[in-house]
């Protein structure tokens, strides 16, 4: 058997994008407002938000250090002492990459935005449908990248893998044991219900019960597959002919 014994995790596949939203506005009924019209997008929307708000730069900074990243951060300009394009700046320089809208009254601050990849200022008042165009976009390239990764986690833990790092997943009673380069995982659910979002990838399956990463097979055989870590997995009976056209045809491209 060449399933190791791994820890049990009290995970399930997950399969909602949690849309992580910051605001940071000095003025507590523009915050509000701010709050509302994101919330009421994210209805309308369907999508999981996360909606963190912040009355100024300082609080920001101390309480979100510890958070998951944000998707998106709209930070009003004209904070008292930390403002907006400030504490843009200092995000970026830790290495922060979420999508920067600029709520601002006054339109001068065009040059320093393209310093830090703001998308766009919105002036005030803000317009509940220039904010949703905004959000629209962000949301969309948020689920372009999560296709690059399998999402595993329950309730508040949640962990992104990807792709490219697993090397094969198999069936193991009621539990589904993922390989991955120099780690492992293994959890309760069904393994047709996990692997639907391996299809359309460079993954192949070997036998019923397991998928294998064809960027990690080394060479194959009519009976066995050996990995580049130099793990052997069986094939089955009668699909060799097909699993040849599928490895030589990743390689072509």
């Amino acid at each position: 058997m060449y399933i190791k014994k791994v820890e049990r995790l009290s995970f399930s596949f997950y399969n909602q994008i949690m849309f992580r939203v910051a605001i940071c506005e000095d003025e507590k009924v523009i915050l509000d407002f701010e709050s509302s019209l994101v919330n009421k997008w994210a209805a309308g929307r369907g999508c999981s938000l996360e909606l963190d708000a912040y009355i100024s730069a300082e609080q920001f900074l101390f309480e979100s250090e510890d958070k998951a990243p944000y998707d998106v951060l709209i930070f009003d300009i004209q904070m008292k002492n930390m403002n907006g394009m400030e504490l843009a700046k200092t995000l970026r320089r830790r290495g922060y990459d979420a999508v920067i809208i600029f709520i601002t009254g006054v339109p001068d601050y065009a040059i320093e935005g393209y310093e830090v990849g703001a998308v766009r200022y919105i002036l005030k008042p803000v317009k509940e449908e220039v904010l949703k165009g905004l959000l629209d976009s962000a949301w969309a390239e948020r689920q372009k990248k999560a296709e690059d990764f399998f999402l595993l986690g329950q309730g508040a833990d949640l962990e992104k893998i990807s792709f490219d790092n697993i090397i094969y997943i198999e069936a193991n009673g009621h539990y589904v044991h993922l390989k991955g380069k120099d780690f492992e995982r293994e959890w309760k659910a069904s393994f047709s219900d996990t692997t639907a979002d391996f299809e359309g990838r460079n993954f192949f399956c070997l036998r019923r019960g397991l998928m294998v990463n064809l960027k990690h097979v080394a060479r194959i055989t009519r009976t066995d597959c050996q990995l580049d870590d130099g793990e052997t997995l069986p094939v089955a009976r009668g699909i060799y002919k097909e699993l040849n056209e599928a490895f030589i045809n990743y390689f072509k491209m």
